[in-house]
């Protein structure tokens, strides 16, 4: 299986994942595992960056492919439906999961728009995330979350929940949909239209 964590940056998708991954015994692979490998050869700002981090995921993937089926992945990601750059991302990750054949449920995390505002200037933030909450705020005006039209989705609001509470809350959804579940496909790419 793999559990897909989607949200605006700020809104607690490391931090989930981190408490949920060992809950679920699984593989983290979040974003930044894939990112900074860009970044720190290339440069924040380099347009070389781009062609490198797809050279990184695609290796990642291949190998990601191989592993057993019984494998679970916890990945994370910052995708909306305006950027074609961020659909290709979730298109690669729709096509990991088939080909492992295995089930992929996206989990949507929110939040207030200004309590992620709030987020994203935290210290631990500098050098590697978004920092810059006007960014933020025009990212969030202009775009979309990118939202799979599956039946198995979560869209759960961490606003004042804490990131304990929405590991837990992960882990009794994918309980409570584990017997309707199918491997991805196509469908995965599909997104919810209405606002």
């Amino acid at each position: 299986m793999i559990v897909h964590l989607n949200g605006w940056p700020g809104v607690g998708k490391l931090t989930v994942a981190r408490l949920l991954a060992p809950r679920l015994q699984a593989r983290l692979i979040d974003n930044h595992l894939l990112h900074d490998v860009a970044i720190r050869c290339a440069g924040i700002d380099d347009p070389a960056r781009w062609p490198l981090y797809e050279t990184v995921r695609a290796a990642a993937y291949q190998v990601l492919a191989d592993r057993p089926r019984s494998e679970t992945f916890v990945m994370t990601n910052a995708l909306c439906i305006g950027s074609p750059r961020e659909r290709e991302a979730w298109r690669q990750v729709v096509a990991l999961a088939e080909t492992r054949a295995v089930p992929l449920v996206p989990v949507v995390l929110e939040a207030d728009d200004t309590v992620l505002c709030s987020r994203v200037q935290r210290l631990e933030r500098q050098g590697r995330k978004l920092t810059d909450p006007n960014v933020l705020a025009a990212m969030i005006r202009s775009d979309r979350l990118l939202k799979p039209d599956v039946p198995e989705r979560l869209d759960l609001d961490t606003t004042r929940l804490a990131a304990a509470d929405a590991a837990v809350a992960i882990e009794a959804h994918l309980l409570a949909v584990r017997d309707r579940l199918a491997p991805a496909d196509s469908r995965h790419l599909t997104p919810v239209t209405a606002p």
